[in-house]
């Protein structure tokens, strides 16, 4: 896989980066140390952006109060550390899960898996993607960058969660066959699904 573009800076310069962005997506290459966690946790305290969490930014996640948008989109295990419970817990009771994440953390909650589900305060919402294709690395840092995006055009969180989740499925879909699915053909595709959206 060819790396196409990437930034890479000081955890420190984190906060001069923040100044200039419309939205937070947290976690993807993060790292798991004590330092990445204070900086999700400061981030999301000091700072008025909508946020995501996705992967490392989800180790050690603890509630915090704010008033913008904030999603989580944990897979399985990392909802089960989340809750304390067993992530085979967590697969057999997926809405109750859900629901308990919703309560504890009082922000949308995606679930990822073969049938996703996102949860607001007061809504749920159920999206079958149908594809086995999207159990692939990368591609939930993808889905983190998706619904990223969309908060930083001003989305509402669950609007941009569901909308997000629901272009990642087809953009998994509509990738190339001839192979195995990797993230980088879900971005290719997600041109083509946005124009026909």
């Amino acid at each position: 896989m060819r790396l196409l573009e990437a930034v890479k800076r000081p955890l420190e310069e984190a906060f001069e980066a923040a100044e200039r962005a419309n939205a937070l997506a947290l976690g993807p290459g993060l790292g798991r140390g004590e330092e990445a966690r204070q900086l999700v946790r400061c981030l999301l305290e000091e700072t008025d952006l909508p946020a995501v969490v996705d992967a490392d930014g989800l180790f050690g996640f603890e509630p915090v109060e704010r008033e913008p948008p904030t999603v989580l989109t944990p897979h399985s295990g990392e909802l089960a550390r989340l809750l304390e419970v067993e992530t085979a817990w967590v697969d057999a009771h997926r809405l109750e899960a859900v629901h308990r994440a919703l309560e504890r953390f009082k922000c949308v909650v995606l679930l990822k898996g073969s049938d996703t589900i996102v949860a607001a305060p007061g809504a749920r919402t159920l999206i079958s993607a149908g594809t086995p294709r999207l159990a692939t690395a990368g591609t939930g840092d993808v889905l983190t960058g998706i619904i990223g995006a969309f908060l930083s055009k001003g989305m509402e969180g669950q609007l941009a969660t569901t909308t997000a989740a629901r272009v990642h499925a087809d953009a998994a879909l509509a990738a190339p066959q001839a192979r195995g699915l990797i993230a980088s053909d879900v971005i290719a595709a997600l041109p083509l699904v946005l124009e026909r959206a």
